[in-house]
């Protein structure tokens, strides 16, 4: 049987630069991710502790402080996992 040649050889330096180059890929995957889930988690959080709000402003007697306590809740169950996104990518292009 006869063997074909390679039809690219490649010299051990380059090997090695391609591979160092493919970890830090890699590696940057990987922060990412877990930049991305830390970011997630958060929103949820804020959305969760709105929601919490809102239902505290449903035991309150006083009308006016539980409508109070509903809006901050609604504000802070909409609008604090926004802001969050939009302050994170604004940061993201503003090191």
């Amino acid at each position: 049987m006869r063997r074909v040649p390679p039809l690219l050889t490649l010299p051990e330096a380059r090997m090695q630069h391609e591979l160092e180059r493919a970890a830090a890929i890699a590696a940057g995957a990987a922060a990412y991710r877990r930049k991305t889930v830390r970011l997630v988690l958060v929103c949820i959080g804020d959305y969760v502790v709105g929601v919490a709000i809102m239902g505290l402003s449903l035991h309150i007697t006083d009308v006016n402080l539980a409508q109070v306590l509903f809006y901050v809740g609604l504000l802070r169950a909409l609008g604090g996992p926004m802001w969050t996104v939009l302050f994170s990518l604004w940061l993201e292009e503003n090191p």
